[in-house]
């Protein structure tokens, strides 16, 4: 005999009798949400609709109906509550980000459009000033040139017949002879031969 057989004979024996009931536990379907804020808001609905109870946790963790008013959720929707029960959902609304987002791009653009022009204007200034220049230069260049023709026209020197019949140098006499002067008197001599 097994023991299963054993406890059975022994209920048997005092008249016990076991069976097993079956309790029907009903689940209830929950959609949870996170406000703005953080805290967590509940129904017992499986989705977010209006006429669903609103239930948020109290501080010592029962639960409460949420009260009256509006409230955003984390995903940017919006809800109002009234007495207990969403009257409203708003979908999330689109932010004018863009639109500041474009208006700011197109403030930019314009910025650096100015900066562009201011930037051009300059350059166009710098070219105004070296045509300036240039023109300039041109005229001392045509003048430089005239100047050159006329003294390439004319000769160096006037001759080299007329540099040959230029008289020598005439060097004085020593007043000593060459042997009897000291080495100051001859470096002066011969210096005095060459100037």
């Amino acid at each position: 005999m097994n023991l299963k057989e054993k406890v059975q004979e022994l209920f048997a024996k005092y008249n016990i009798s076991l069976s097993v009931s079956e309790e029907v536990v009903e689940v209830k379907q929950m959609t949870e949400g996170i406000l703005e804020d953080g805290s967590s808001i509940y129904t017992d609905s499986d989705a977010w609709a209006v006429g669903v109870r609103v239930m948020i946790k109290d501080a010592e963790g029962n639960d409460a109906p949420l009260v009256d008013g509006e409230y955003k959720l984390a995903d940017g929707s919006l809800i109002v509550v009234s007495e207990g029960v969403i009257a409203e959902i708003k979908p999330m609304e689109e932010e004018p980000k863009v639109e500041v987002e474009v208006e700011a791009e197109a403030t930019e653009v314009v910025e650096q459009s100015t900066e562009m022009n201011a930037e051009f204007e300059a350059i166009l200034n710098v070219v105004a000033n070296l045509e300036k220049e240039i023109a300039t230069l041109k005229a001392e260049k045509e003048n430089l040139s005239a100047q050159v023709t006329k003294l390439s026209a004319q000769p160096a020197i006037e001759s080299v017949k007329a540099e040959f019949k230029k008289a020598p140098k005439q060097v004085e006499a020593p007043t000593k002879s060459f042997k009897k002067m000291t080495y100051e008197e001859r470096f002066a001599y011969n210096l005095s031969k060459h100037k």
